[in-house]
């Protein structure tokens, strides 16, 4: 264990990068808030060695504390501080406990977030606790019947992303301000007029506030639509890459392709893999937004 004290200026980001360990391996060692302010002057325990990550473990008969902790390579006592049994004590068979282990090697990911933004304050805030992100989408620029877009308050969230070294990326919907709309869809894809005005107002916004590039995310279109969502994001794609843009959709997740499925039947897997440089599939939409945070995937194709 190492000691920093903290210099003006200084982020837990920078501190994080110069030791080689994570932000929230710091938060943790030093139990700090996600949310945390560091002023000048404070120590801060930095670990040693390989940071950690936590595994899970489920209990066998004939398991100890004392057995387990070995197995792990770890001592009693820090067996005890992450699951509360202590030496001697008796444990459930088939309970699941969770402990440290050092991480040996290390991958990069790319991680995205979609943030509502609202052009207050706690915008950035969100930005500072997630710094680590890849890619955050602003949700969202929604169409209107004109192939044109009402947009969300984002000026905060742009300056925030450049802060951290975020991408953004802005997200382009069929929502109407209740629903995701089948039949607004529809008109835009329908009609190439709205489609190039759709895909210039994009290119537009892109120029114009920053942003790196965009995340289509229509839904609720019908399976009949298939073919012409495929057109759009054709066309959407060669314009961005021609502008150093990347493109991206969300998607919802399927075990097999029903092309006349309602909701999941107008997504191609195939052909728009090949046209976007990845997708990102609403693995989470076994959530809700008033339940426990969810994940989805995001692939590169």
């Amino acid at each position: 264990m190492r000691i920093h004290r903290v210099r003006s200026g200084e982020t837990l980001r920078q501190i994080a990068a110069t030791y080689g360990v994570s932000v929230r391996d710091i938060l943790r060692y030093n139990e700090l808030p996600s949310r945390t302010e560091i002023v000048p002057g404070l120590a801060l325990l930095i670990p040693k060695g390989d940071p950690l990550a936590v595994q899970a473990y489920t209990i066998q008969s004939g398991d100890t504390p004392e057995s387990i902790a070995q197995r792990f390579g770890i001592s009693p006592a820090v067996f005890a501080s992450w699951t509360g049994y202590v030496s001697g004590s008796a444990l459930s068979v088939g309970s699941q406990i969770y402990l440290p282990v050092r991480r040996t090697t290390r991958k990069t990911i790319e991680v995205n977030g979609y943030i509502v933004p609202t052009g207050e304050q706690s915008d950035e805030e969100i930005l500072g606790d997630v710094s680590d992100l890849t890619y955050v989408c602003t949700f969202s620029y929604q169409v209107r019947a004109d192939g044109h877009f009402e947009a969300p308050k984002d000026d905060i969230v742009l300056a925030s992303a450049k802060r951290y070294n975020i991408r953004p990326l802005v997200t382009i919907t069929n929502f109407d301000g209740n629903n995701f709309n089948t039949q607004l869809a529809h008109s835009i894809l329908a009609n190439r007029s709205l489609r190039q005005t759709v895909i210039d107002q994009a290119l537009s916004i892109c120029t114009s506030k920053g942003y790196a590039g965009v995340n289509v995310d229509f839904e609720h279109m019908g399976p009949s639509d298939r073919p012409l969502y495929n057109e759009f994001i054709r066309e959407l794609g060669q314009s961005l890459r021609s502008r150093n843009l990347s493109i991206s959709i969300a998607m919802g997740p399927k075990t097999a392709d029903n092309p006349n499925q309602p909701w999941m039947g107008a997504f191609d897997y195939r052909t728009l893999g090949q046209e976007v440089d990845f997708v990102m599939l609403m693995t989470y939409e076994w959530g809700w937004v008033g339940g426990p945070p969810m994940v989805s995937k995001m692939l590169h194709v």
